[in-house]
């Protein structure tokens, strides 16, 4: 058995306090808001993907390689813009070189039966662990995973005015002291809008 400690924050904290500085493994929970923007905490990451996404492979394609993440999705296929910002998301990591572990889980308000969302997202949850697993058990590119920090760093002081310098260093204190104790680590990063109603779409 392998012991991973994990931490659980919004996605723009991840840009914005910890800069960028990916883990070996990260799980995303978001859904959309309004007309397929991203939630409330969510919105830088957003617009990274987004710059991702338009600069395309030829430029981006190995940006994030050595990262490797988990993703649930939530929304409602009543509205016309239905898990466009978990796509967007999804499709920005994938471009840049990241590797998505499990299927990419799409829990939808308005499904009924086998695909009620709860139980849509609880299968998620007991189907991840497995898949979860397979990716700590090989062996980890430290070099890659280093410089995925640094040129994602450096998109973000392309993509917003107030980025303020490059990925902090192992030696910093806080998190990234606790990063370099354990060579498995795994932020957990949750960016969901609210329970309900209109935020999911």
């Amino acid at each position: 058995a392998v012991s991973v400690p994990a931490r659980h924050m919004q996605l723009d904290d991840f840009i914005e306090a910890e800069r960028a500085r990916w883990t070996r493994i990260v799980v995303i929970v978001t859904s959309s808001y309004g007309v397929g923007q991203a939630p409330l905490g969510c919105y830088k990451f957003r617009d990274l993907c987004d710059a991702v996404n338009e600069g395309g492979k030829d430029k981006y394609g190995s940006m994030m390689k050595g990262v490797t993440y988990a993703m649930l999705g939530l929304g409602d296929s009543k509205y016309t813009t239905f898990f466009q910002n978990p796509t967007a998301i999804n499709n920005g990591l994938q471009t840049a070189g990241a590797i998505r572990v499990g299927p990419l889980g799409k829990a939808d308000a308005s499904g009924d039966g086998k695909d009620a969302q709860l139980d849509v997202i609880s299968r998620w949850i007991e189907g991840i662990w497995a898949e979860l697993a397979s990716a700590l058990a090989k062996p980890i590119d430290e070099g890659a995973l280093e410089e995925a920090r640094r040129s994602t760093a450096s998109l973000c002081s392309e993509v917003f005015d107030d980025f303020e310098g490059e990925a902090p260093s192992p030696s910093d204190g806080g998190m990234l002291s606790a990063l370099m104790l354990i060579s498995v680590p795994v932020v957990i990063s949750v960016a969901l809008a609210a329970a309900k109603g209109s935020l999911f779409r």
